[in-house]
């Protein structure tokens, strides 16, 4: 039999204060109703912590659900576009908190397609036999960098974080194909210039070089090409159709172009799992996020076709077609929590707000 990587164990981690259309009409020229109709997105969530400890969370509960210990682990891989370092890597960090002492580290960046990125990684050094067991984590704060008086911005993004842990298996069941992509040309559509969100992230930078510059309608369209091509190739890698899809797990960027992309590739939506309403675009974190929902809601089934599809900066695409495994229920579960916060959404954007107002000086307030 081939060797392959299945998912073993799946978790989360998502802030307690969240930011709701109804926070952002007190901040920008915006209403919910036309975010919910343009994103589908009601609310995301703003991290009191670092996106380390975000990530800490997610990768203690999902090797609670594999029923391993840290030392299992051979690797620790994290996708990320916003690390509280740029080193030691947060993977790095993850794997010393852990106790982790057998597994390398690395971090990697693919934006958006961040967790696809890593997993075409951990398929690969599993069916070279170098890995075993590997934790994949997506994390981000991406709160840090958005100007939340730039309503075709702030509506978009939250802060997350998402793991599984993927363990080496000849039963049949595992990733049957991938396939990634880039184009270096389009990739001033999305720019983030800073770097490192501990601390104050704004020190010593300018507004300009510090929040994501976002081109939306040329995002849109490249997204959605992008997206319906990939997860069709690798389908076909596979030796697959649409028809054989029993769920598409999509990189959670935008309710519109969720389905857009669905219906080009073929798959009602009622094979489509979304979870964006309440979390926004976690980037790297929104697929790990969103299996994590998906398993634990009962969408998944043992030996399902799953499609993992995604977009981002770069600009980067990515899809990986598994065949789930033979559970869906926890081993075990971890009943840790992030500290608690007594701060509300606008404590914890103070000084974001603070340092963006420059761009905004000559503006009327919003209402």
């Amino acid at each position: 039999m081939t060797r392959r990587a299945v998912i073993t164990g799946w978790g989360r981690c998502v802030p307690p204060v969240a930011l709701t259309n109804a926070d952002l009409e007190r901040l920008c020229d915006t209403s919910d109703e036309w975010i919910v109709a343009r994103t589908g997105i009601s609310e995301r969530r703003i991290s009191h912590v670092e996106g380390t400890d975000l990530a800490e969370l997610a990768a203690r509960r999902a090797l609670a659900c594999a029923g391993l210990g840290a030392a299992d682990l051979d690797l620790i891989l994290v996708a990320t576009c916003t690390p509280e370092l740029l080193c030691p890597s947060v993977a790095a960090m993850v794997q010393h908190r852990l106790g982790a002492v057998n597994a390398a580290a690395f971090d990697l960046n693919a934006a958006c397609s961040g967790f696809v990125y890593a997993t075409a990684n951990v398929t690969g050094m599993v069916q070279s036999g170098f890995v075993e067991r590997v934790l994949v984590i997506g994390v981000e704060k991406l709160h840090v960098a958005m100007d939340y008086r730039d309503r075709s911005t702030c509506i978009l993004f939250g802060d997350g974080a998402g793991a599984v842990v993927y363990e080496a298996t000849d039963s049949g069941a595992g990733v049957l194909s991938v396939d990634l992509g880039a184009d270096g040309s389009k990739g001033g559509t999305m720019v983030l210039q800073a770097m490192g969100t501990r601390g104050d992230p704004y020190g010593g930078r300018t507004p300009e070089e510090t929040r994501l510059h976002f081109e939306g309608q040329a995002v849109f369209k490249i997204a959605v090409q992008g997206i319906a091509g990939s997860a069709t190739r690798a389908l076909e890698r596979a030796g697959l159709g649409a028809d054989d899809v029993d769920i598409v797990i999509p990189h959670q960027a935008n309710g519109r172009i969720i389905e857009s992309a669905a219906r080009r590739l073929g798959v009602d939506s009622e094979r489509v799992f979304v979870n964006i309403g309440q979390l926004g675009n976690t980037a790297a974190a929104s697929i790990p996020m969103a299996i994590s929902d998906a398993v634990d809601s009962g969408r998944v089934n043992p030996d399902d076709v799953v499609v993992l599809t995604a977009f981002g900066g770069g600009v980067t695409w990515g899809s990986i077609v598994m065949q789930w495994g033979d559970r869906t229920e926890p081993v075990g579960t971890h009943e840790g929590e992030l500290p608690p916060t007594d701060a509300t959404v606008f404590d914890l954007l103070e000084s974001n707000l603070d340092f963006y107002a420059p761009l905004h000086a000559d503006e009327p307030p919003a209402t």
